[in-house]
């Protein structure tokens, strides 16, 4: 070895530098592999925000993979503390209100009522994906029938959903029917969007059409 490396000292400086690159990256891969990014957002800005009990502020870190401790607190408002799992989300996105329950603070404060907004924004959109995916048959809401038959007698009906008056639970299919006796194709009309009318609690309202 010492007389390979006296005769080709180039050669092994080469070999020696491109060793340590290697190791190096399979050290970075390896350690990549065990951590996850996440997004911090944070209102109001000046709020402490401890995961794991180390301090971070709003932006993107990366942190170790699973689940962590997380506590937000500022002087005068309501601390929140909880779990938070970077195999379920990787968005930290949250917001405190004052001891009282206002919110105040952001009607003074520009810079957080701008943040606070988009947090807003954002748990809107989670919520509504999770309702939308609970009930998928809104992706093919509202199902509209309005036509004239051979004899040139009208029909017309619909089918909403959403949570309506006498609606049992958080969702149920409404079918507004204007020239009546179409509950029974308006059910159909659900079979061929793809669902079961018997998986929903269905309300039926007859509305005729008013004359002008």
């Amino acid at each position: 070895m010492k007389n390979f490396i006296k005769k080709y000292p180039l050669l092994f400086a080469i070999f020696s530098i491109l060793i340590t690159i290697t190791v190096a990256l399979v050290i970075v891969v390896v350690s990549l592999k065990n951590t996850a990014e996440i997004e911090i957002r944070i209102a109001p800005l000046s709020a402490t925000v401890l995961i794991d009990n180390k301090p971070y502020e709003n932006g993107n870190f990366h942190i170790s993979s699973g689940e962590h401790q997380v506590k937000i607190s500022k002087d005068g408002f309501t601390t929140k503390e909880y779990s938070f799992n970077t195999d379920t989300t990787n968005k930290l996105y949250d917001y405190l209100l004052e001891s009282n329950g206002s919110y105040d603070w952001y009607l003074t404060h520009e810079e957080d009522a701008l943040l606070l907004t988009s947090i807003g924004d954002y748990e809107s959109k989670l919520i509504s994906e999770t309702y939308n995916s609970k009930h998928p048959i809104i992706n093919k809401l509202p199902i509209i029938y309005a036509n004239y038959d051979a004899d040139y007698n009208y029909t017309e009906y619909r089918i909403d959903g959403g949570s309506f008056t006498n609606c049992e639970t958080d969702f149920c299919l409404k079918i507004t029917d204007t020239t009546g006796g179409n509950y029974e194709n308006a059910k159909q009309m659900i079979k061929d969007a793809g669902f079961n009318p018997d998986d929903f609690q269905i309300l039926y309202e007859f509305t005729p059409i008013q004359a002008l």
